[in-house]
């Protein structure tokens, strides 16, 4: 028996599914189980023992990658096929490759796509269980125990990023912090950028041996441009410069990382990496960490959680965190203090 899952497309939500993985692994486990990803995302399942087999998906949906992605799912041959995703688009590729039984959340219009079709759990509970119900509900019983949403990063990996931060010029004896100032989601759920630049520049006023890492994508580069504009010594801006894969290896050898509820924040801590996280528009109910050492700095919003990509109005929810308050969340997860 084989099974192919489709992963959700945002990074944290493809790492908050990991627990869902494992989940499958253990109550299936004589199944071969294969995961089908974006290109962009594919990387992130790499080293997970529970997975045999990653299918990179196109990027985008055209009159031909559409196709010619079914057909390449069709030729593998899946006994069954369980959807993370909520799209219609992503319930049509899976009936276009012959994959039957399909299971999934009925949403989107796709109904009538499913051969099983899922009612979507309560929106109180962590979005680890969004994933985590779909496999509950296929097996027709609980998982019984916990499963970690970890990555996994090899020695080989962390040497290769240890050797790029040195041809940047940051030596390998320094320690390293990790700051995402961005959020792909959109700026609604990103600290404001004068007060990142605020934080950079007095940590690295107190800790002039420690190098700050500015983490993020090509698209938002303009936005940590901004950020990063007039810091001291020992800032590096290397938004855009790193694929996926290389970005975790980096954060693996970082010693804290401050940043928003984003996909870099739920890859430290399946790192564990400790973190400082600032929410605002989201409940941190539902995305927070699960476990490790984090601290999450949430002042809420007469209209939060509002889950808007832009603000707008005053940005209340973000502009209430100082960064006095980071600063401090920060220096005592750097020392070793408690979550």
């Amino acid at each position: 028996m084989s099974t192919v899952i489709r992963s959700p497309n945002w990074i944290g939500d493809g790492i908050m599914s990991l627990p869902a993985i494992r989940a499958f692994r253990d109550l299936f486990p004589g199944e071969r189980l294969a995961v089908a990803a974006k290109g962009y995302l594919a990387p992130l399942f790499l080293n997970i023992p529970e997975i045999d087999e990653i299918v990179p998906l196109p990027d985008r949906w055209t009159a031909r990658t559409l196709p010619a992605a079914a057909a390449g799912l069709r030729r593998r041959g899946f006994d069954r096929g369980l959807l993370f995703t909520n799209s219609f688009s992503s319930a049509l590729l899976f009936r276009l490759a012959g994959i039957r039984p399909l299971t999934g959340y009925a949403r989107d219009g796709r109904g009538f796509l499913l051969d099983a079709r899922i009612a979507p759990p309560p929106p109180s509970r962590h979005h680890q269980y969004y994933y985590l119900n779909l496999v509950e509900r296929l097996a027709g019983r609980g998982a019984g125990r916990p499963f970690p949403a970890s990555l996994v990063v090899t020695a080989e990996e962390r040497e290769e990023a240890a050797a790029w931060l040195r041809e940047q010029g940051i030596a390998g004896d320094r320690p390293l912090l990790a700051v995402a100032p961005a959020a792909a989601y959109g700026s609604a759920k990103a600290w404001l950028p004068g007060r990142f630049r605020e934080f950079i520049a007095a940590w690295l006023r107190g800790r002039p041996q420690s190098a700050v890492l500015l983490l993020g994508s090509a698209s938002e580069r303009q936005r940590i441009a901004e950020v990063a504009a007039g810091l001291p010594a020992g800032a590096f801006n290397l938004a855009g410069r790193l694929e996926l894969r290389r970005s975790i290896a980096v954060l693996s050898l970082c010693r804290l990382f401050v940043g928003n509820d984003s996909g870099l924040m739920h890859a430290a801590a399946a790192l564990s990496v400790p973190l400082v996280a600032v929410f605002g528009p989201t409940a941190p109910g539902s995305t927070a960490p699960v476990a490790g050492r984090f601290r999450l700095l949430h002042r809420g919003a007469d209209c939060a959680p509002c889950r808007r990509r832009e603000c707008p109005t005053d940005h209340r929810c973000m502009s209430a965190v100082a960064t006095g308050e980071v600063l401090e969340a920060a220096a005592s997860l750097w020392e070793g203090g408690d979550a």
